[in-house]
């Protein structure tokens, strides 16, 4: 199966074509391989090839994207069959709408951005679902987890429930900052809001995570939970490291 539309494609694909192009020739030119292999080349550069109709460079993409993809939409819904099956559509979609890509975000993000719509319909589907305001009222004023449920929950299981307390929203972009990386100009194009709502929603994302899991912050005395602000550096990478297990 190809890509569906033959039209010419952006000049930014033209230059992800022609970086593929001049690396090859390079490798020839000192007379090692003929050819780059496909698997050296970057996810920009395998979209390239992959929307004028190389399937096994978006084969390579599949198999890159797949584990990123599942991991983060197995913490926006709770069943894991789902979180496949949207994982499954986003490619699809991928795969349908790469001759459209523009390049004008990196391949990473756009496909996000599909995952997010896709992840959106299926939000919408289900009944009484609170808004993201209203699921921070009840969020508004939390208190560290109490001392009895600190002493037989681990810091990952910890952060694992916690994060499904959030709103979606919110879950997307702090998953999105502080696991995958992107910068919130980045992530306000995946989830469509401004980068000022962005900022808002990792901002109060942190701080619900840094005082509920504030019992294991390193030398955290036992019930002296008083601090309320925004985790230190090695708590958010702590934090990290337990989202992606």
């Amino acid at each position: 199966m190809k890509p569906e539309s033959a039209r010419e494609k952006p000049s930014e694909l033209g230059h992800s074509l022609d970086s593929v192009a001049r690396r090859r020739s390079r490798r020839t030119a000192v007379g090692s391989e003929p050819h780059l292999a496909l698997d050296e080349l970057s996810d920009d550069e395998l979209a390239g090839a992959a929307a004028v109709g190389d399937q096994e460079a978006f084969g390579i993409l599949v198999a890159r994207m797949s584990p990123i993809l599942l991991r983060y939409l197995r913490r926006m819904v709770d069943d894991p069959a789902i979180a496949e099956d949207l994982a499954q559509e986003t490619l699809l979609d991928a795969w349908k709408s790469l001759p459209d890509f523009a390049f004008r975000s990196t391949f990473r993000t756009w496909m996000f951005a599909i995952a997010h719509r896709r992840l959106a319909d299926h939000l919408r589907r289900r009944r009484d679902i609170p808004t993201a305001d209203e699921r921070f009222v009840d969020l508004a004023a939390p208190e560290p987890m109490p001392a009895e449920q600190v002493i037989t929950t681990s810091l990952v299981d910890a952060l694992r429930s916690e994060l499904t307390a959030l709103p979606s929203t919110s879950r997307s972009v702090w998953w999105l900052r502080e696991v995958e990386g992107l910068a919130l100009v980045e992530i306000s194009r995946v989830l469509q809001i401004s980068v000022g709502s962005v900022r808002g929603h990792l901002q109060r994302s942190r701080k619900y995570l840094s005082t509920r899991l504030e019992p294991w912050r390193p030398g955290a005395a036992p019930r002296d939970y008083t601090s309320q602000g925004e985790a230190s550096d090695d708590h958010q990478d702590t934090h990290r490291r337990g989202a992606r297990a």
